[in-house]
Formats: structure tokens, C-alpha cells, sequence
């Protein structure tokens, strides 16, 4: 944490971290936001209907029923795993590109940049729209399919809570 001060303006206060990654982490923040973007409910139907399937063909139904629960099944496997695969990939290709698998994180009142050795962006903190915690990362989402991770263990307690403060004073959702 440091502090930044310009001739005749208010202290500014700025949280830097570098975020280390690994495929192991990486893996880990897809699967966090697979699990809450696809939801226990989604797969409480789709057991629901494997059962449903089970227990008809158990009873020697021969229907249309069948094969539409059959499908129903199939597809939405299908979606969650095509769901998975899709940011997974996404985020080891991006992984990937960086010679040196860290980034620097800077956040201050307005904005936060994260800069590697691929690139640098700079967000205003409304562009998050929801700040999911979990145990080893958190993620900034931007909309239902983009995020940025950040690993928990190379952010300190003051830094997560200032993180946690600008998105709630942004107008962002803060879980878990």
C-alpha cells in the first residue's frame, strides 16, 4: 500500500499486489465461476431428469417422453461442460501469451490497472458489476461471461477490503 501525494491535491491512497498465476489457480477460478454461473439448480433439474429417464425406462415406457428427457439430459450436459471447456480455454490461452505468468494490480480511488508483460488496462471500478469471493481467488466480473481473477493469497487483508469498498461504492454487487 502505498501513498501518493501531488503538489496542491488531496492524499490519494493506492493499493498495488502482484498477483502470481498458475494453471492450477487458473483451473480453480474457472471452476468457482462454472459452479455459481451455472448454479446447484441447474443440475438438481438435470438429475431430476435423469431420474425421471431412469424410472421410465425401468417401467418399459416406450414414448415421446423418453427421448425428450433424453435429450433434455444431453443438452444440458452438454452446456455445462461446452460452458466449462469454453473459459477454461480462454483463460489458459491468455495465460499462455505471458512470458512471466504475474500481473501487477493497482487500484485507486477511480480506476485499477493491472499491467503484465502482455499489456496493461485500466477499468473505472463501475465496470465491475459483481465481485465473487471465494476461499483461494476472487473475481471481478464485467458481465455474465467476463472476469478478471485475482488471487487471493498475493492480495493483503487492506488491499481486499479496498477492493471489497470500491466495488460496493461503484455500484457493484459484492458475494460471497
Amino acid at each position: 500500500m502505498g501513498q501518493t501525494t501531488e503538489p496542491g491535491s488531496v492524499d490519494i491512497m493506492s493499493h498495488e499486489a502482484t498477483l502470481i498465476y498458475s494453471t492450477a489457480l487458473l483451473r480453480q477460478a474457472v471452476f468457482a465461476f462454472w459452479r455459481r454461473s451455472v448454479g446447484v439448480s441447474f443440475f438438481v433439474a438435470l438429475l431430476i431428469a435423469g431420474i425421471g429417464l431412469v424410472v421410465l425406462v425401468a417401467l418399459g415406457q416406450a414414448s415421446w417422453i423418453i427421448g425428450a428427457l433424453a435429450t433434455v439430459l444431453a443438452v444440458g450436459l452438454g452446456f455445462a461442460i461446452f460452458v466449462y471447456a469454453v473459459h477454461y480455454r480462454r483463460s489458459l490461452q491468455k495465460f499462455r501469451q505471458m512470458e512471466k505468468p504475474r500481473s501487477t494490480f493497482r487500484a485507486d480511488e477511480s480506476s485499477f490497472t493491472m499491467s503484465s508483460d502482455v499489456g496493461t488496462t485500466t477499468l473505472q471500478w463501475s465496470a465491475v458489476k459483481e465481485l465473487w469471493r471465494f476461499p483461494r481467488v476472487w473475481l471481478l466480473l464485467y458481465s455474465k461471461a467476463q472476469f478478471t481473477t485475482l488471487p487471493l493469497e498475493c492480495l493483503s487483508p487492506e488491499t481486499q477490503a479496498y477492493i471489497v469498498q470500491r466495488v460496493r461504492e461503484s455500484g457493484g454487487k459484492v458475494d460471497g
